[in-house]
């Protein structure tokens, strides 16, 4: 099976337990997520949807879905989770009874975005400029001999504090709690 088949797989086993309608929706934006079309739209949602091939009322239904679609975040990284757990040649890392955990924060630049809460530095600008912040953890394994991280938990600056310091608190208190 070629990679593409293989990703369209595993996001269609993420979302077929959601309503109808949404899961197709939310399938076709995690397809448009995972292809890439954000990069050249350049974060825009709706031209990332349209280019890859939805008509205009699809483009508007994957957005609806996103927005205000009934799923959860933390229900689909389960499903995630355990399906990329039940793939042959999946291994966890441990080392000497620990699994490690990743933890990592990323950014979502939107120079143009009128009242975001939050900067991150960007090397290119040499300065902090408006963006969407992420914190993500993941649980670090192999599969098929290419370690990466299976994520657990997503994070985001919060919207009243976009400070990037509270998001990194934030992110070290939810790891400590959920660690075995």
């Amino acid at each position: 099976m070629n990679a593409i088949n293989h990703t369209i797989q595993t996001l269609t086993i993420i979302v077929e337990n959601l309503p109808i309608g949404t899961n197709l929706a939310l399938l076709q934006f995690m397809w448009m997520l995972v292809s890439g079309r954000l990069l050249a739209s350049r974060g825009a949602l709706f031209p990332a949807l349209k280019a890859t091939g939805l008509a205009e009322d699809a483009v508007r239904r994957a957005w609806a879905a996103f927005r205000g679609g009934v799923w959860r975040i933390t229900l689909l990284l389960r499903v995630w989770q355990d399906h990329v757990a039940g793939l042959p040649g999946w291994q966890y890392h441990e080392y000497e009874g620990y699994r490690p955990v990743g933890v990592d924060i990323t950014a979502f630049f939107r120079p143009s975005l009128r009242g975001c809460p939050s900067k991150h530095y960007h090397p290119l600008a040499q300065k902090a400029i408006p963006a969407v912040i992420m914190g993500i953890v993941g649980q670090v394994g192999s599969l098929n001999g290419q370690r990466l991280a299976l994520p657990r938990e997503f994070l985001r600056v919060e919207v009243q504090d976009g400070s990037e310091v509270k998001l990194q608190t934030r992110l070290i208190e939810q790891v400590v709690r959920k660690l075995k």
